[in-house]
């Protein structure tokens, strides 16, 4: 601390938290200062108690969030057919202020589908076989954009997996490469795509991403893919950039959404070099399918400070606990995992934009019609790739029902509090079981903390030692996720103009809302 005054009081704060902790461990809650008999503990020891956790709130932010999204790809017609009720409870689930109230979405433009195999991943072209355009051909695609910016989400981010397949090797949707001398023509298509959606749908798309893990093809044709080699990549963003200055001046271009962090260090230094391409390029875009270390990750922000380009983490999801794979895991396992993720990304890589995979996925691996109770079990089947579930058999089997994950939750803690502008500022702490970061705007300082100790823990207290010059602090509120709660009210933290203190349940994120006269 920084007197030896705030330190007693500071004590006497923990000297609290500590009683709490034990009468907590000994079967009795405190409420409002009042003892309320609780049911006795499983074990007739107590947890050891915890020693304080001392995280600095750095002077300054390292650089400021664009966004927190989802993408809208592959869900959006299954969605729509369960009827105009549960398109509604999307909207509220994904945008509403007691939802996640996400500040970005991510639209597929569909290159057709053409030879895909799994029919909701065949998303339709608005380029047709005859070189005209139809924007009516992917109504259910369209409306969820709507939706998007209807609740005021600002930055729709339009991306392709495949482009149509006139400019494709093998004239398919998959397993084929972006031809070299079609480059130009697929760049005035693709911007012609984006103001004709403003023109015609009001979808007003304020990013556009001309590839989508340009490595690989898809080649199993389970879903759209196209490989764009790399000597064809920074002429594409060029081009793009040049056209839509042209016809949709409002949009701007990112890349090259490469799969892996791994791949975007080796690759991008060679297409970034392309005459033209730093002045065209909004973001550099990357995936995180390596589930990279921070050593990586630390690279990949010296890349983007060495270019003079945000870092924009647009993809990441289907964490098995090992790899990608397949699994579905509802829990606060890998709820716990992909908060280290979005800290590892904002923190580390200094990403300016988090987006998750897929903001819903029918990939639950059972179905709740014949068993009603499996959502909430941990099966090898599905995928951890949504967010929110639903049955994609649903408008035949009457199971209109969403099924929300801790992963939901804990993407919540950060997007509902995190608001585009803010400045991300570093935060280190004293225990490395704790994680955390925060968020600054004027007159509100964000505090997230990922308590990584295990179920069945003592509470750890927590001290934040605030950066100077802050007046007129009081705390606004405090939202907990753990095992047992969802995105819930907590105890709000003791605060004063230099410290913050409070007391981290385990297995848990938690964030406080603290109102500032200065920040």
């Amino acid at each position: 601390m920084r007197d030896v005054g705030r330190r007693a009081v500071v004590g006497s704060l923990v000297r609290a938290v500590v009683s709490v902790t034990t009468a907590v461990a000994a079967g009795v809650a405190i409420v409002a200062g009042a003892n309320v008999l609780a049911p006795p503990p499983a074990s007739p020891s107590s947890p050891p108690r915890q020693p304080l956790v001392v995280a600095d709130v750095g002077p300054r932010p390292s650089h400021t969030l664009v966004g927190i999204g989802a993408s809208g790809a592959w869900w959006s017609r299954p969605v729509a057919a369960l009827g105009s009720a549960t398109i509604a409870q999307v909207g509220r689930l994904l945008y509403s202020s007691r939802g996640l109230e996400l500040s970005q979405f991510r639209f597929n433009i569909g290159g057709g589908g053409v030879g895909v195999t799994t029919w909701w991943k065949a998303p339709p072209s608005f380029y047709q076989a005859n070189g005209t355009f139809d924007f009516h051909a992917d109504p259910q695609g369209v409306l969820f954009a709507r939706q998007a910016a209807s609740w005021g989400v600002r930055d729709l981010v339009g991306f392709v997996n495949a482009a149509p397949p006139q400019f494709t090797s093998n004239h398919r949707s998959c397993g084929g490469t972006l031809l070299a001398g079609d480059v130009a023509a697929y760049a005035d298509e693709l911007a012609l795509t984006v103001a004709g959606l403003w023109r015609v749908d009001h979808v007003k798309l304020r990013y556009v991403s001309p590839m989508n893990e340009p490595v690989g093809s898809q080649a199993a044709c389970r879903q759209e893919g196209m490989a764009v080699p790399v000597a064809e990549r920074g002429p594409l963003v060029v081009d793009l950039a040049r056209d839509l200055a042209r016809v949709a001046p409002w949009a701007r271009v990112i890349a090259d959404e490469s799969s892996y962090a791994t791949q975007l260090l080796r690759q991008a230094p060679r297409w970034l070099t392309y005459p033209g391409v730093r002045a065209s390029l909004a973001a550099l875009a990357v995936h995180g399918y390596d589930y990279p270390s921070r050593a990586v990750l630390h690279q990949v922000a010296l890349l983007g400070r060495r270019w003079g380009v945000p870092i924009w983490d647009t993809e990441i999801c289907c964490y098995d606990g090992e790899g990608f794979g397949y699994q579905y895991d509802p829990t606060m396992t890998s709820g716990l995992w992909l908060a280290q993720t979005i800290y590892n990304d904002l923190m580390v890589e200094n990403a300016s934009v988090f987006d998750w995979w897929l903001a819903l996925s029918p990939d639950l691996g059972c179905s709740p019609a014949a068993d009603p109770g499996c959502f909430r079990d941990i099966n090898p089947l599905g995928r951890n790739d949504g967010l929110i579930y639903f049955d994609l058999n649903g408008a035949r089997d009457g199971d209109h029902t969403l099924y929300l994950t801790k992963r939901y939750d804990v993407l919540g803690q950060f997007s509902r509090y995190l608001r585009p502008g803010m400045g991300l500022v570093p935060v280190t702490t004293s225990d490395a079981r704790v994680e955390m970061l925060a968020g600054r705007a004027p007159g509100r300082l964000v505090l997230i903390a990922i308590n990584l100790t295990a179920p069945g823990s003592a509470p750890l207290p927590l001290e934040v030692q605030l950066p100077p010059g802050l007046d007129g602090v009081q705390a606004m509120g405090a939202v907990v996720t753990n095992p047992t709660k969802s995105l819930q009210p907590t105890a709000l933290p003791d605060v004063d103009a230099h410290s913050v203190v409070a007391l981290l349940t385990p297995d848990s994120v938690t964030t406080y809302v603290v109102r500032t006269a200065r920040s």
